[in-house]
């Protein structure tokens, strides 16, 4: 009879254990959905916020966009190998920050 106990007790026991790993199963289950969702949630407002923004004030310019206030640069007719200065306006007309690095010097050929 002790031993018919002894079975019955160590069944109950291990019937306890399933369940507490069927329980912890579930929840670790339940926190990867909940952070599964999190993130869809997060990228999903991400990308509503990101198409939303402003609108540029000119159409189809995104980031920064140099515009300069004349098409040609003719200063006529010069001695080869000559420095020559000519002055221009440059504006941003896009909707990002405009960085203007150091300027570069060009180099023109004879006959160019």
């Amino acid at each position: 009879m002790a031993e018919k106990l002894m079975r019955r007790t160590q069944a109950r026991s291990a019937e306890r254990e399933r369940h507490r790993a069927r329980q912890a199963r579930q929840q670790t289950l339940l926190r990867a959905i909940t952070l599964a969702a999190l993130v869809l949630f997060v990228g999903v407002a991400a990308a509503y916020v990101i198409s939303t923004q402003a609108q540029p004030n000119v159409v189809g310019a995104v980031g920064p966009r140099l515009q300069v206030d004349r098409e040609k640069i003719d200063a006529g007719n010069r001695v080869f190998d000559q420095p020559v200065r000519v002055v221009f306006n440059v504006k941003n007309v896009g909707d990002g920050t405009l960085k203007l690095e150091t300027p570069r010097v060009a180099v023109l050929l004879e006959g160019c």
